[in-house]
């Protein structure tokens, strides 16, 4: 009885635990109202008939800033949820992410992975356009056991270390 009472609790309680992984809890979610105008309309200019279903707000390079970083907006494009777009205060885009599943991602940079990290199992991978300077990178998301790595990637299949990423991206990593 005692097994049955708990595998219930835990059938019960486990679509809420699943939901609560997906939620960042570094980056509140605000109110379109919140976001200002300039980020607003460089969203709407850059990304047309995007549907947003959220803005979210990242604030301070450190646990003691209090200074808005960015704005980031969580949006459908063409139909395909999984895009994101984050912004400087003033509007200036930082970068775009386009969610890709692990088979999706190009032969030249699965290849490597395989090289780089035979141990690990690729689970899915963010192509990242970042647009100053203009380059596009894989943010790829490695699992082993329990073990969770990113790692970057160019669109050539050439790893790229961390410190050479803006820091506005290496925050998308929290």
């Amino acid at each position: 009885m005692k097994n049955t009472t708990l595998l219930i609790i835990l059938l019960v309680c486990f679509p809420l635990f699943a939901k609560a992984q997906d939620v960042n809890r570094n980056q509140p979610t605000i109110a379109e109202s919140d976001v200002p105008q300039a980020v607003l309309s460089n969203q709407d200019t850059l990304f047309p008939g995007g549907f947003i279903s959220e803005w979210q707000l990242q604030k301070g390079f450190d646990a003691t800033d209090d200074k808005v970083v960015r704005y980031i907006s969580i949006f459908e494009e063409d139909g395909r949820p999984g895009s994101s777009a984050s912004y400087l205060p003033n509007g200036t885009l930082i970068f775009h992410s386009e969610f890709m599943l692990a088979e999706t991602i190009p032969e030249t940079v699965r290849l490597k992975l395989q090289f780089d990290y035979k141990d690990y199992d690729v689970e899915r991978a963010d192509f990242i356009t970042l647009y100053a300077p203009k380059r596009e990178i894989y943010r790829i998301h490695l699992r082993k056991n329990t073990a969770v790595l990113h790692t970057y990637y160019d669109i050539n299949g050439n790893q790229i270390p961390k410190e050479t990423l803006p820091v506005e991206l290496i925050l998308f990593d929290r």
